[in-house]
């Protein structure tokens, strides 16, 4: 079955939902706004797959959090999901899984300001890496933090690229730039918690940072990291 679910997870930041992503062709799902279907119509096959599947389990996201999206959720100018007021999101897709997280908005911190907190979310197949990555997404101290070399090493730079990528997915609407991958830093803890600190380049913020890593059922080949941030009051 094309699109078929793969798992719905409650997070701490919202309600996920992943589903495969089909090989070959295969009808408009019923599940689409016409409107995302028109839209998805007009994109080249590859990319077509993948956004559809997003779009299908951004849905299947917010009906199983109680929330509603009447209209065709497109895109913002720099390629997010539109979603509308009251609701956050964010969407990953790889070459056979596309994931999404929603949730109703909300200051999730104490000393977070009034605004509406910000999401985001990456997904990472565990796989070999043919070209080594590491130096260009990871600071000093997190290449100093890896393990020597081999399988574990390749797991460890995607875990670091995967929850980068979910941050500044969950940053975007706040700074609305391009962040590079050494304007934030991870360390994880024994516990396996996850700790992010920001240096943006042009002093934006202070924000309050998230990172939870998640654990996703009957599929170890994978990599799942959500993030949340929030504006802190100064």
């Amino acid at each position: 079955m094309a699109f078929e679910r793969r798992f719905l997870l409650e997070l701490p930041f919202g309600t996920c939902v992943a589903v495969s992503l089909p090989e070959g062709d295969f009808p408009l799902p019923a599940a689409l706004h016409p409107g995302e279907g028109a839209f998805a119509l007009a994109l080249p096959g590859p990319r077509r797959v993948s956004w559809i599947g997003g779009r299908i389990a951004l849905r299947a996201a917010l009906a199983a959090a109680g929330l509603e999206a009447p209209d065709a959720i497109l895109a913002t100018p720099r390629g997010a999901p539109l979603l509308p007021a009251g609701v956050i999101g964010s969407v990953s897709h790889k070459r056979t899984i596309a994931v999404a997280l929603a949730a109703r908005a909300g200051a999730p911190a104490a000393r977070a300001a009034a605004s509406t907190a910000t999401v985001g979310i990456d997904v990472e197949e565990i796989r070999p890496l043919r070209t080594d990555i590491a130096s260009r997404v990871l600071t000093p101290d997190e290449l100093a933090d890896l393990p020597a070399d081999g399988a574990a090493r390749d797991a460890a730079v995607l875990r670091r690229f995967s929850a980068k990528e979910a941050i500044y997915k969950a940053l975007d609407p706040w700074v609305r730039r391009f962040v590079g991958f050494e304007e934030a830093s991870l360390t994880w803890a024994a516990d396996g918690t996850v700790a992010a600190r920001l240096t943006l380049a042009r002093g934006e913020g202070p924000f309050s940072v998230e990172v939870h890593e998640v654990r996703t059922p009957g599929a170890d080949d994978l990599i799942l990291v959500a993030a949340r941030i929030a504006r802190l009051v100064s």
